[in-house]
């Protein structure tokens, strides 16, 4: 099974060599299956993945993207097998923000790549996986796809990555009130990169205010976190990031979950901020009192998940 995973910090800023938090999110998985006498007859979602996955193998063995992968696939396995009626059985929900496509990457790179256990240069790794995902979006960091395929929390800098922490992440997470709500809004991750990218080349202040004032905020998250899992730094951390995410990243919060982010910063119940691009899916959030969040959510109509 190939997990969700979940961007806690460096959305965007990741392109920027900041520092960034990625987890896995075991909640929704993913795993390439066959169709048999026992696949969902009234779904139309197996037929669709598998169709799918011909067109990812047509991109993959394009020489553009064949040439540049450090461990090639079996594309000729593949073929036999999407033949077969091979297709990805996941549960994950697509243009969410959790990864759905980097499961599906990490599960084909799992199964038809040439690597071995002896080979476990993550960097490579990476780097294959960002060269796969890109059919998706345009663009990848490989970073979704990754944390699926290793299935561990990832601590990112630049190219530098790290999968040892000195204390439990996951544990304090749930410590520190981690929650999911989604937007009732889907996105396309792709568009909304590449308009970051633009805004970041055309408009020297906003760049400016994203190096000098927004990664050290982002980066104390992560350090807070990962380093000290004290909860009084980190949740001054996380006030400040929500309010300069309602600055820099406004456009990526859609109207309906705005009002939230308002709301629990003025009443210090919880913090929320964006899930991977933002723009719609599930965004994140913590708090000190999940019952109370949880209540707040539920009367305006929307479900949170509990990490």
């Amino acid at each position: 099974m190939y997990p969700s995973k979940i961007l806690l910090f460096g959305e965007y800023t990741i392109l920027l060599n900041s520092y960034a938090l990625t987890i896995p999110f075991k909640r929704f998985v993913g795993e390439l299956a066959f169709m048999d006498a026992d696949t969902d007859k009234e779904s139309r979602e197996p037929d669709r993945s598998n169709h799918r996955l011909k067109e990812f193998l047509t991109f993959s063995r394009q020489s553009c993207i064949n040439q540049r992968l450090t461990f090639p696939l079996d594309f000729e396995s593949f073929e036999k097998d999407i033949e077969k009626g091979l297709y990805f059985k996941s549960d994950i929900p697509e243009e969410s923000g959790i990864g759905s496509s980097g499961a599906l990457v990490a599960a084909i790179f799992d199964k038809y790549s040439n690597i071995r256990n002896c080979e476990m240069d993550i960097l490579k790794i990476k780097n294959c996986l960002a060269l796969l995902e890109s059919y998706y979006h345009g663009y990848s960091s490989g970073i979704d796809p990754l944390v699926s395929y290793l299935k561990t929390p990832l601590l990112l800098e630049g190219n530098k990555i790290g999968i040892t922490f000195k204390l439990p992440v996951e544990m304090l997470l749930q410590e520190f009130g981690l929650f999911l709500v989604y937007s009732q809004v889907s996105r396309k991750t792709g568009e909304l990169v590449e308009k970051f990218n633009m805004r970041c080349k055309s408009d020297p202040e906003y760049i400016k205010k994203i190096h000098q004032e927004y990664i050290p905020v982002n980066n104390e998250c992560i350090i807070s976190l990962s380093e000290s899992g004290n909860a009084e730094r980190f949740f001054s951390a996380i006030r400040k990031l929500t309010n300069m995410q309602l600055e820099i990243f406004n456009e990526m919060i859609p109207e309906n979950i705005i009002q939230s982010f308002y709301y629990g910063l003025e009443n210090n119940m919880f913090y929320l901020k964006l899930c991977g691009s933002g723009g719609g899916g599930f965004f994140l959030g913590f708090t000190k009192n999940i019952s109370q969040t949880e209540s707040y959510f539920n009367e305006r109509g929307y479900q949170i998940l509990v990490y």
